[in-house]
């Protein structure tokens, strides 16, 4: 029996991940490094591969490092030791979701969680596809301002994580619900001009500003307690 069966006798899969997102909201420095594994997961696993598109940031190769500490291993789709694994861009370059973790029991993937890393060295960072996803743990590195007004500017990295449906507020909501209808008018009912057609997507950017301490540890325990095993669908993204 290897390390990551023994941990999977002894332990669940959301307490390990409870654990580990705690440590990553306590210190954000733990995000903050280099990692060896940024290579791995730039091809995949595949020694023999190129890589994919896109250079893989250094948060998520620290994350995946912070994973394997915690027994939660890489998955290259032949491995059949039932245990803890994780899949690195579940759905190719630019798409969510950069990180899957799961439970393989006699080769099913049981209590599966889906994770979005963000970073910016500011205190506002790009939503690639443009929006959040439901039941999807965000992970936000950012800088926090602590500096007073007229005074020497003075930053804080920090961390926000949080499930995409609480992120963003009901005038957010409620905006992006405008513009995805105006996205789809325009993708689907204009033509263009002679050769030239255009096609709208997003790139939108959100701020960190309301990301206060007090807001941060809230979304957390949301998160925490979305981990706590219980009946719930899952949903493989």
């Amino acid at each position: 029996m290897n390390a990551t069966a023994t941990v999977t006798a002894t332990t669940t899969l959301s307490k390990t991940i409870q654990s580990l997102l705690t440590r990553i909201s306590s210190s954000p420095e733990l995000l903050r490094g280099t990692s060896e594994l940024k290579k791995k997961l730039h091809t995949q696993g595949d020694s023999k591969s190129q890589g994919t598109g896109n250079q893989v940031t250094d948060q998520e190769a620290c994350f995946a490092a912070l994973l394997e500490e915690s027994s939660i291993l890489y998955y290259n789709h032949t491995q059949t030791e039932n245990g803890f694994y994780y899949i690195y861009q579940v759905n190719g370059t630019q798409r969510a979701i950069d990180f899957q973790i799961f439970e393989l029991i006699d080769g099913v993937k049981k209590s599966i969680y889906n994770f979005d890393l963000k970073h910016t060295k500011s205190d506002t960072f790009f939503l690639n596809d443009g929006w959040f996803h439901t039941n999807v743990i965000y992970i936000i590195s950012w800088v926090r301002n602590l500096s007073e007004p007229r005074k020497k500017k003075v930053t804080q990295p920090s961390t926000f994580i949080a499930l995409g449906q609480n992120i963003p507020t009901p005038d957010e909501i409620a905006l992006h619900a405008d513009l995805c209808q105006i996205k789809k008018k325009y993708n689907t009912q204009y033509k263009g001009v002679d050769s030239f057609h255009c096609y709208i997507r997003f790139a939108n950017t959100y701020k960190c500003e309301r990301f206060s301490p007090d807001y941060s540890n809230t979304s957390l325990l949301s998160v925490l307690t979305f981990l706590t095993p219980r009946k719930r669908p899952q949903v493989a993204l």
